[in-house]
């Protein structure tokens, strides 16, 4: 997942996240209806479809969705809150799931790169942490086994030639840190490449965007097929 400059949420009500997903057929259905669910009084338009790992840069007003038995995701371009714990309820746990995961990240801000995590088992706020380099932003509950190495200095961040560190700077790079909560959470072997799902736009009604306009135009310009009985019978013979 390194790269994304975005959010990824999990709804996850299976022991096994990868097992669910090997091989999964998307429900495009759900997908939609979750994409609409989530963004109540706008407009949702399916784009396409793609894999996970292809959908690293969601332009404004675009929302990617994959449902699966047992396994739902949802990766927003959208400013969430830079605190997880303040994330609106509706996005906590919309599928009713045992498990909600948050990863976020971006590589570009006035101070480096930042990163968060969460993890909600129903709606209770178990794991949140969201930090730049020299900043911590948020950093509740009690951290996990998997972060130790992390504390302990052994993922540092590369330091920049030219420019003196910071002395309140972070043992680690906050982006590798909350990809690492992904990868502990939903499996080392997790494929975003295996991984289809669908690319929405949310709009209000009246405001259609531009890749919405393209999709229309290209189906209105598509040559449509005639019917076998239209090729075998035409001009009356």
């Amino acid at each position: 997942m390194s790269g994304v400059n975005a959010s990824t949420l999990w709804y996850v009500d299976v022991d096994d996240p990868i097992a669910a997903l090997r091989d999964a057929t998307p429900d495009r259905d759900a997908a939609q209806a979750l994409a609409v669910q989530l963004h109540p009084g706008l407009e949702v338009t399916r784009l396409g479809d793609e894999s996970l790992s292809e959908a690293t840069e969601l332009e404004e007003g675009e929302i990617v969705v994959g449902c699966f038995a047992g396994v739902s995701i949802v990766r927003t371009g959208e400013s969430l809150p830079p605190a997880p714990s303040s994330l609106v309820e509706h996005w906590i746990d919309p599928t009713g799931s045992r498990h909600t995961y948050l990863y976020s990240s971006s590589s570009v801000t006035g101070v480096g790169s930042w990163g968060a995590f969460a993890h909600w088992d129903g709606a209770e706020l178990k794991r949140s942490f969201s930090a730049t380099p020299i900043h911590i932003i948020e950093d509740l509950g009690l951290p996990q086994v998997w972060e130790r190495p992390f504390w302990a200095g052994e993922h540092p961040m590369q330091p920049s030639v030219d420019v003196l560190p910071d002395p309140q700077t972070l043992p680690f790079d906050p982006a590798e840190f909350a990809e690492a909560a992904s990868r502990a959470w939903l499996g080392e072997e997790l494929n975003p490449a295996s991984i289809s799902v669908s690319r929405f736009a949310i709009y209000p009604a009246g405001d259609i965007p531009v890749s919405v306009q393209r999709l229309t135009g290209r189906e209105q310009t598509r040559p449509k097929r005639r019917s076998l009985l239209a090729r075998l019978f035409r001009d009356g013979h």
